[in-house]
């Protein structure tokens, strides 16, 4: 069983690295929104796909482990709780750290998705200034659109 366990705590932490990876990139997007730099944008969602791919595979590993323990549906704070010895203090502070991340993730998508409003709520805006002198931009919509 402790080999389970000693499973579980290394797909934690390759899932933790890439959640940091994910920060990362996350924290890149910001400069590239406002830069508007729509390349850069789409390299940036590449990578944040790939990474997420990475993560998922993650989650099914982990999964299958929590099902060998009988923890099947339980968080990683469950787990360490009953955890024996070394492994409850190890979870514990893996949990710590994903609750971490998570928060840091879900601020920074929330930063950036205000971002991407703004920005869209200025393209329009400049789109109606000029439409209203008779000036019509060329548009160009791109295939993710």
């Amino acid at each position: 069983m402790t080999h389970l366990y000693e499973e579980l705590i290394d797909v934690l932490e390759k899932e933790l690295t890439l959640c940091v990876q994910l920060i990362e990139l996350l924290q890149k997007e910001k400069d590239v929104i406002v830069s508007l730099n729509p390349k850069a944008l789409e390299l940036l969602l590449c990578d944040k796909e790939l990474i997420t791919a990475k993560i998922r595979v993650c989650d099914e590993t982990r999964d299958r482990i929590l099902n060998s323990l009988g923890f099947k549906g339980r968080t990683i704070t469950e787990i360490a709780a009953e955890a024996e010895g070394i492994y409850r203090d190890r979870l514990s502070d893996m949990a710590s750290r994903f609750t971490a991340a998570i928060q840091s993730i879900s601020e920074l998508n929330r930063f950036n998705s205000l971002l991407i409003e703004r920005s869209l709520y200025y393209i329009k805006t400049s789109y109606n200034f000029l439409y209203s002198f008779d000036i019509a931009p060329k548009q160009k919509v791109s295939m993710e659109a």
